[in-house]
């Protein structure tokens, strides 16, 4: 990523997205990879998330970096802070 994202706003883009999910999950999936990861890297954080953030399921996990992903293109559009 070029520009560093801010993880409360992506948390709460997550959490509004998907109210579901337990916001100690995506809180510790975003500590954890730091970035959201390309699709072509999804695999390996997966493996990361499911040995460094016990109790995520990989369906959670999957959702919280769909919308991680979501948030980052968005946030890197010109008018997002408009």
């Amino acid at each position: 990523m070029s520009a560093e994202l801010d993880w409360g706003e992506a948390a709460d883009y997550i959490l509004g997205q998907r109210p579901g999910l337990e916001p100690e999950h995506v809180w510790a999936v975003l500590k954890e990879l730091g970035d959201p990861p390309s699709r072509a890297q999804e695999r390996l954080a997966l493996e990361l998330v499911a040995h460094a953030a016990h109790g995520v399921s990989e369906r959670d996990a999957r959702a919280i970096l769909a919308e991680w992903r979501a948030y980052a293109k968005l946030a890197a559009e010109d008018d997002w802070d408009d």
